[in-house]
């Protein structure tokens, strides 16, 4: 592990709408920032968005890589030390200061640390999928032109609203017949805008009351079959695609136990601490975790609305108490 550790003023962890929106503040305001992804490039799950409509200033909408490419592109302006792939694997306090432990056994020492390691995808527990992934079957939305499918089937497995994109953005195509397959209505699960969309959308039918039972496929995927829940029955899709979108869990587990978690371990903030994990008498900022000078902001923190927006303004927010953490101990240092 290096003797002498990295310095900085604001260490972000993530490199999603929140991490990214964050840096860009930071830096802007004259704060020496770090940012860590644990990717081969930063952007997160909002990357892998084929359209989103309802971000401010793009009322035609804008695809999810452009849109980090802009955050990117405004943090490197401003002199973001963007490191990845690098992973945190832990952290710990050290006076006023907050250290992680990075995967290349190295030491960032920093005033503050936002966490804003975003989600990963959970997998699909259905024979088949391993040995066809890549060959018809793949986590998230394909980055290709639609219009590249040529003439096709394709299973969109979730139904909140990074699967009503893709579906949107897959039928673009209008040889492409898309059906998405869902446990619970799409209207439970996603923005009205969306569900007016796909409902109105002739090419896409929402198959709801089902989750895939198997894939089958030799070369590639020829067929998806599904179990009808509540009922002793299944049927098939002859398919060409399956683009899976069943949630995400947090990515905290490197935590440790360092900061409190729920018991879906997201990341507990502000009010939703529990008194005997916090050792300060002043109360925790909002986006402040349960140790510190730690802040959360984004997917990973309980309570965020996952939705890019919320995420890039939870970033922002975030940035401001980190000021307020700074204004706070230099008061406490002057009256030393």
């Amino acid at each position: 592990m290096a003797q002498q550790p990295k310095e900085c003023d604001l260490l972000i962890v993530g490199g999603g709408p929140a991490g990214l929106s964050a840096a860009i503040n930071g830096a802007s305001e004259g704060l020496n920032v770090m940012l860590l992804d644990s990717g081969p490039e930063p952007g997160g799950q909002a990357s892998k968005s084929s359209l989103i409509e309802n971000y401010p200033g793009f009322p035609d909408g804008i695809s999810g890589g452009e849109l980090i490419g802009k955050f990117l592109s405004q943090a490197n302006k401003f002199k973001t030390q963007i490191v990845c792939p690098q992973a945190a694997i832990g952290i710990q306090t050290d006076g006023d200061r907050r250290l992680v432990i990075t995967d290349d056994e190295e030491l960032i020492s920093a005033r503050a640390v936002l966490i804003a390691a975003g989600l990963s995808y959970r997998r699909l527990a259905a024979p088949g999928i391993g040995p066809l992934m890549g060959r018809g079957v793949l986590y998230g939305a394909p980055t290709t032109n639609p219009e590249l499918l040529g003439a096709c089937t394709v299973c969109i497995v979730g139904g909140a609203n990074s699967a009503g994109q893709a579906a949107m953005h897959l039928s673009s195509n209008p040889n492409v017949q898309v059906k998405m397959l869902v446990r619970r209505p799409i209207k439970d699960q996603m923005s009205q805008y969306l569900v007016d969309r796909v409902e109105a959308c002739e090419s896409i039918e929402v198959i709801e009351g089902v989750e895939v039972r198997e894939v089958v496929g030799k070369a590639k995927l020829e067929t998806v079959v599904l179990n009808h829940i509540g009922k002793d029955e299944t049927s098939e899709i002859a398919a060409n695609h399956l683009f899976i979108f069943i949630g995400a869990s947090p990515k905290t587990m490197w935590l440790n136990g360092s900061v409190a978690l729920d018991e879906r371990k997201f990341i507990l903030t502000g009010n939703k601490i529990p008194t005997e994990r916090w050792t300060l008498e002043r109360p925790p900022l909002y986006f402040e975790t349960s140790m510190p000078g730690v802040f959360a902001a984004g997917d990973v923190r309980l309570g965020s609305t996952k939705r890019i927006t919320g995420a890039a303004g939870e970033g922002s927010a975030a940035l401001q108490e980190c000021h307020e953490l700074f204004r706070l101990q230099a008061a406490a240092a002057a009256e030393k």
